[in-house]
């Protein structure tokens, strides 16, 4: 635990130190995202690409931890180490590119089944799974099962955290407690050495981005860093999760990534519903909705932060089966949605009533006003 408390420390100072960097960088050379339409939140040119800071640390963290480990065979990285890193370096190159020339959705899908492919090819993919209390064995699945599985996987999961990054601190914020939930129950399972190293450098790296990207932000992370986090996530869920994919393990990372995956579903639904292009930018998700609804920035994303930290309490407690526990929590995540739904729609008719009576008193006044100006007229 104690090496992976160092890895984390580490891999946030450097993160901590080159993020600065990149935001100087992006505003001498003009790398910023200027608010243009209804989609965007921020009033000023914000720098765009501040994630490469997290992409570089992560990268820097696992040079460290490769120069230290290379020659000891029992803590050394393996293939499916360099399979993650080619596809996340892939990953990385499109969103960079998208930041600066805007690619087309297309496009971006092909980077995104290449990378998809690579760590498939490298042994990264989901290759059965076993039912409790119904079928033991593990079923295996062919080739032509797990392709596609792990694709679509690996593709979703990529878009969920990038769909998601439309406020201050919310991809990085969710990313981290997401990783940090993972890390978790990863170190408790005795999961792949893969899973925990990857887990421990992404938790660092987005802490140390956090400072500057929680509202008010000073830079965005852009693209290439949102693809390159999502991209983390579901490889580290396939690979955390390999010594056996039970229904639990298949439901665990779903909860801990329950924000963005529902966010890119509810997205895909209402486009279709509406006739849209599915990969059409809109200011349809949940975190537009919410500030919609009148919260703040702020507001949002500690809301989201609250419930996919719920969510995540509910994976670690589901893998460790502690059934009361477990129990317990569910009972306390209704309370806290009921809270909330009550909270929302009480702000909702408070502000209605406010605006009624603004309407009424204003309606009064011009009344008044009119009978005044017949009255002189007359006179």
């Amino acid at each position: 635990m104690a090496f992976v408390y160092s890895i984390v420390g580490v891999t946030f100072v450097i993160c901590l130190i080159l993020t600065p960097i990149v935001i100087k960088l992006c505003r001498k050379y003009n790398i910023v995202d200027i608010p243009k339409d209804s989609r965007r939140v921020h009033s000023k040119p914000m720098p765009r690409i501040g994630g490469v800071a997290i992409v570089t640390s992560m990268l820097i963290g696992f040079l460290i931890y490769y120069l230290l480990t290379k020659d000891i065979p029992s803590i050394a990285l393996n293939e499916k180490f360099l399979g993650y890193i080619i596809g996340g370096l892939i990953i990385a190159t499109m969103g960079l590119i998208d930041d600066l020339v805007n690619l087309r959705a297309r496009y971006k899908f092909f980077f995104q089944l290449a990378a998809g492919l690579v760590v498939y090819y490298f042994g990264i993919r989901i290759t059965g799974i076993k039912i409790p209390f119904i079928y033991p064995d593990m079923i295996d699945f062919a080739w032509w099962i797990d392709l596609p599985l792990t694709l679509l996987w690996i593709i979703g999961v990529t878009n969920a955290i990038n769909l998601i990054d439309g406020l201050d601190g919310l991809a990085a914020g969710i990313t981290a407690i997401s990783a940090t939930s993972l890390l978790i129950i990863f170190i408790a399972t005795s999961a792949s050495l893969e899973a925990i190293i990857i887990s421990a450098v992404l938790v660092g790296a987005v802490l140390g981005f956090l400072p500057y990207n929680f509202n008010p932000a000073k830079t965005f992370m852009g693209d290439v860093s949102a693809n390159f986090l999502g991209f983390t996530m579901a490889v580290v869920s396939i690979l955390g999760f390999a010594k056996g994919y039970t229904m639990i393990a298949i439901i665990a990372p779903v909860l801990v990534l329950g924000i963005p995956i529902f966010d890119t579903v509810f997205a895909m639904v209402r486009r279709f519903l509406k006739g849209q292009p599915m990969l059409k930018p809109d200011g349809g998700h949940i975190h537009h909705r919410l500030i919609k609804r009148g919260f703040s920035q702020r507001q949002a994303v500690i809301l989201l932060y609250t419930i996919t930290t719920l969510l995540c309490m509910l994976a670690v407690l589901l893998v460790a089966e502690d059934f009361w526990k477990l129990i317990l929590l569910i009972l306390a995540f209704i309370c806290f949605s009921i809270f909330g739904i009550v909270t929302t729609i009480h702000r909702k008719n408070k502000k209605t009533e406010e605006i009624n009576k603004n309407f009424e008193s204003g309606a009064e006044h011009k009344i008044v006003e009119n009978i005044t100006e017949e009255s002189k007229n007359k006179v």
